[in-house]
């Protein structure tokens, strides 16, 4: 009987991402365990652990947080594997004349985000360190229109991506109360669930070379895939402004390969 692997995918998990663009890469890995890959889109990694816990994904590629949130709600989370330490290039983000001048005067302040992920992290340090608490502030779920509100006045700070927050500096007068690099580092985490892990330990040991081949392809390659990218992700960046990132390690560095936490 022939099984599937069911992988989550979006696009901010630029390994899984560039993988299902390559499946080549996993194919021939999986052919011998009797597994197909097929790729479930996401629409970010705050998306995951719902889809993990409803049975609709076998495999999820996110940050630090959402396994943990996952864990939190009784989810039997198995850790596959892990990325290096990596820089995270996102901000809190404030209008230029905006009366917030420090992370202090965000006190009861409307505050856009993406939570369950590592924005959501670094809120929560970012408010311990100036003696708040998350319930000091009033976060607003990202949307399609949360920077235009933002621009507008409407929302008081935003937390986003440098790629997005480029964008943004071209055409707009912003401020940058906090980089996220000021205060912690992420990984990329690769997670099942347990009762798949036990069913299918070949299958996922083929996933986690997979990631060791297109992380070292995209090392190798950044041009070749800073235009994959570019041309796959519709969110404004081009190819020299992936290429940039890329080699930069923002998403992928040549020395951070998967790591097998078996």
């Amino acid at each position: 009987m022939t099984h599937s692997i069911r992988i989550g995918v979006h696009v901010h998990n630029i390994s899984v991402f560039t993988l299902r663009k390559k499946p080549e890469l996993l194919e021939d890995l999986l052919q011998p365990t009797g597994v197909s890959a097929q790729w479930l889109s996401e629409t970010g990694g705050n998306q995951t652990v719902k889809l993990l816990k409803a049975g609709e994904i076998d495999i999820g590629a996110t940050g630090t947080t959402p396994p943990i949130l996952a864990q939190a709600q009784g989810v039997p989370v198995v850790y596959l594997a892990t990325s290096q330490p990596r820089p995270v290039h996102g901000a809190i983000v404030v209008l230029e004349n905006s009366p917030i001048q420090s992370l202090s005067d965000l006190k009861d302040k409307t505050i856009s985000l993406s939570e369950g992920s590592y924005q959501q992290h670094l809120l929560a340090i970012a408010l311990d360190k100036v003696g708040l608490t998350y319930q000091n502030v009033k976060t607003i779920p990202h949307t399609a229109d949360s920077l235009q509100a933002f621009l507008k006045g409407e929302i008081d700070a935003w937390i986003t991506s440098d790629l997005n927050l480029a964008q943004v500096q071209k055409s707009h007068q912003v401020r940058v109360l906090l980089y996220s690099s000021q205060l912690f580092s992420n990984r990329s985490i690769y997670f099942t669930h347990r009762a798949f892990a036990e069913q299918h330990p070949d299958a996922l040991s083929a996933f986690i070379r997979a990631l060791e081949r297109v992380e070292r392809w995209i090392a190798t390659h950044f041009t070749e895939a800073a235009e994959l990218l570019a041309k796959e992700i519709n969110n404004g960046i081009d190819a020299q402004g992936w290429e940039q990132s890329l080699r930069k390690g923002q998403k992928v560095n040549a020395d951070s390969q998967p790591e097998s936490t078996k």
